[in-house]
């Protein structure tokens, strides 16, 4: 590649990057504004950043429901990999008959969109008593997930040598065994790139807190999306709420991401 198509190529990832990165960059600076300066003209580019009232008045009323998210997305990611990962380890070393098809019908589940379940999950919820409850938005979220967590965490227990799981059956270890003190700590970086995109998508998750939600259970993103209405847009409380909706995916993921870049690259080289 010439110097000049190297250039190009590098403005071309900057220009792509600034155009995904210049709403979230307006968005930041928004929070620390008063709802005169996101409208001033000529626009305030420089908020004071020790204006915090926007995030005062925003965890004020409504720090539960941070929780709420916290909670929801922490039980929902344990539950999820809990049976993910038994899962994924028996469709892979398990030669049952019918396995690919299983592995199949479990994959096609995750291609029906979340508002074809939201009524009837609805109706169960409400009829078992369990509307309007954590414990319900984590079984959700955890089952709308699971089928992703699955095949994902398939791919890296496939990467681990066989000749690895069949030593340690010689050796008299039993199948659960073999689950826990093999394959889990050989594939912990894969298991780290999954349960991080778990947490990412329930953390992120709208529409189902929408349906199945009304205050007690609300969680932080539903909140955010009640600050537009139908005569006002509180753009200083979606900014606030957005810098702090953003926060914990991008700890999390920084908390895992030596594992992450090793997981993602397992099996990218065959020997």
């Amino acid at each position: 590649m010439t110097r000049r198509n190297t250039n190009l190529a590098l403005f071309a990832a900057v220009l792509i990057m600034l155009l995904f990165t210049l709403p979230i960059f307006w968005m930041v600076l928004a929070s620390f504004k008063t709802i005169n300066d996101i409208y001033a003209i000529p626009p305030v580019w420089l908020p004071d950043f020790s204006y915090l009232e926007n995030f005062t008045l925003l965890l004020t009323e409504n720090w539960q429901f941070l929780l709420n998210s916290i909670l929801v997305t922490l039980g929902a990611t344990a539950l999820c990999m809990v049976f993910a990962l038994p899962t994924a380890f028996g469709l892979v070393n398990f030669g049952f008959r019918g396995r690919h098809f299983l592995a199949d019908w479990i994959l096609s589940t995750r291609m029906m969109p979340p508002i074809a379940a939201a009524v009837p999950l609805f109706i169960v919820f409400n009829t078992i008593g369990m509307l309007d409850t954590l414990g319900a938005l984590i079984i959700v979220y955890a089952g709308f997930n699971l089928p992703f967590a699955i095949w994902v965490a398939m791919s890296f227990f496939r990467n681990i040598p066989k000749e690895i799981i069949e030593a340690a059956r010689v050796e008299g270890c039993s199948w659960f065994q073999t689950f826990r003190i093999v394959a889990l700590p050989l594939a912990k970086s894969g298991i780290a790139t999954v349960a991080t995109f778990v947490f990412i998508f329930a953390w992120n998750e709208l529409l189902l807190a929408l349906f199945l939600t009304t205050r007690e259970a609300k969680t932080f993103p539903v909140v955010i999306s009640s600050f537009s209405t139908v005569t006002k847009t509180y753009w200083e409380l979606i900014s606030a709420a957005t810098v702090i909706q953003i926060l914990p995916p991008i700890i999390f993921t920084l908390l895992m991401q030596r594992h992450i870049v090793s997981g993602l690259t397992m099996g990218a080289v065959k020997h």
